[in-house]
């Protein structure tokens, strides 16, 4: 079964030796085996580039593990009018203090929920001189940026390279029923018998 597979496939290829072969059949075979070294180019070219994306993701990991900290934040203020945030969740924004890895009391408008009142503790990420920053990158971030990167240029390649296979065969198919067409023109008169 195998092998049937590997001949059939060598041949869908245009490897095999066919005398039958007319030059836009092989024009055809040689598109098809060329888009399929590209695909395998791209899932190479793919699997560095999300290999590349994942290191560059563990040195942003450490980096902002090492620089970011999380720390304890009062509300010294109430909660202003709530809006959504990009992540489609309710916050508002409050006047807040803390005090910064390094010491010193830091002061601020800060995002907050929508139901916390003035007084209470909230934790916020900040660097090293207390100034606010987003949380530090986790390792799903990583994860999902490497995977987006590695399989984003295999699959264009792949929409790419198959969309040029099908353009070429349905051109193929295109100019053969032209040549068909043209040729029984002239056979045609020759299979009438007695003008039938």
């Amino acid at each position: 079964m195998s092998q049937n597979l590997f001949a059939r496939f060598a041949r869908w290829l245009g490897l095999d030796r066919n005398p039958l072969r007319r030059r836009c059949d092989r024009v055809e075979a040689v598109v098809r085996l060329v888009a399929v070294l590209g695909i395998v180019a791209a899932i190479v070219f793919g699997v560095m580039l999300g290999m590349r994306e994942y290191g560059k993701g563990l040195k942003t990991e450490a980096e902002q593990a090492r620089t970011r900290h999380q720390v304890v934040a009062t509300l010294t203020g109430n909660v202003t009018t709530p809006r959504l945030s990009v992540a489609g969740a309710a916050v508002g924004h409050a006047q807040a203090t803390w005090v910064a890895p390094n010491g010193t009391v830091r002061a601020g408008v800060i995002e907050v929920s929508p139901n916390r009142n003035a007084g209470e503790t909230v934790r916020i990420w900040t660097d090293d001189k207390g100034v606010i920053t987003p949380r530090p990158q986790d390792r799903e971030t990583t994860v999902v940026a490497a995977l987006t990167v590695g399989t984003g240029t295999p699959l264009a390649a792949t929409a790419i390279l198959a969309l040029l296979v099908t353009c070429t065969r349905l051109l193929n198919q295109r100019r053969a029923r032209r040549v068909w067409e043209a040729q029984w023109t002239v056979v045609e008169p020759m299979w009438r018998i007695n003008g039938r």
